[in-house]
């Protein structure tokens, strides 16, 4: 229903029992979102004028608003939402936990213990999210650029031609593709001129790889 709110700042709020909520002046209209702490502070100060991107919640008579400073971090939410037993508060607290990066790495790499260091989850919510994501994960649209930002294992993405292609072949491991698999995409890549970046060369061995797989 709502895609995201542009408006004005006028409140947040840091409740006790851990609610962040910001209010929005939208052309004189206040909206209430909830939202993540980490999200809070990066939506900007009292005064500013912000884009919320934002998920309506039905829960039985009540409809919330839940916002979050990026179209990633709500796709990503949804995705986590989606998993039996894991409801919005859930949701929010691992996004405020985790970078976007770090819970697609560790869903994909199957890190049980990274996921329950979130609050509130432990070690079956965990085990869940990996059961029931891993293979939405794989699919999703966004993971090459979800994904780019990881920095585990001493991975950067500073656009030296070693390190992201560090970065891309971590990518497509965890998609289950052998070094050799990867090999071949990356001189097959190189030779078109499709690895200046870490985004456009996962990108292109994805597509070159589906291509192999269906002959």
């Amino acid at each position: 229903m709502y895609q995201f709110l542009r408006g004005i700042i006028t409140e947040k709020i840091t409740e006790p029992q851990g609610s962040e909520k910001v209010i929005l002046d939208v052309n004189g209209i206040g909206y209430e979102v909830q939202t993540s702490l980490s999200a809070l502070e990066l939506l900007g100060k009292v005064g500013s004028t912000t884009t919320v991107y934002t998920t309506l919640i039905h829960k039985e008579d009540q409809m919330t608003l839940i916002g979050f400073p990026t179209l990633l971090e709500r796709e990503l939410f949804n995705l986590l939402f989606s998993v039996s037993g894991v409801g919005p508060k859930t949701a929010l607290n691992i996004l405020n936990s985790f970078t976007v990066s770090e819970i697609t790495y560790s869903i994909l790499n199957e890190d049980i213990a990274a996921l329950s260091k979130a609050q509130g989850i432990g070690t079956k919510t965990a085990s869940r999210l990996i059961l029931e994501l891993k293979e939405k994960i794989k699919n999703w649209k966004h993971l090459p650029i979800a994904y780019s930002g990881n920095k585990r294992n001493g991975e950067t993405a500073n656009g030296r031609t070693g390190e992201f292609h560090n970065e891309a072949r971590s990518v497509l491991q965890a998609l289950g593709y052998s070094g050799h698999e990867i090999s071949q995409a990356f001189e097959t890549a190189k030779t078109n001129g499709n690895h200046d970046d870490s985004e456009t060369l996962i990108h292109y061995s994805l597509k070159w790889l589906s291509t192999v797989k269906s002959k």
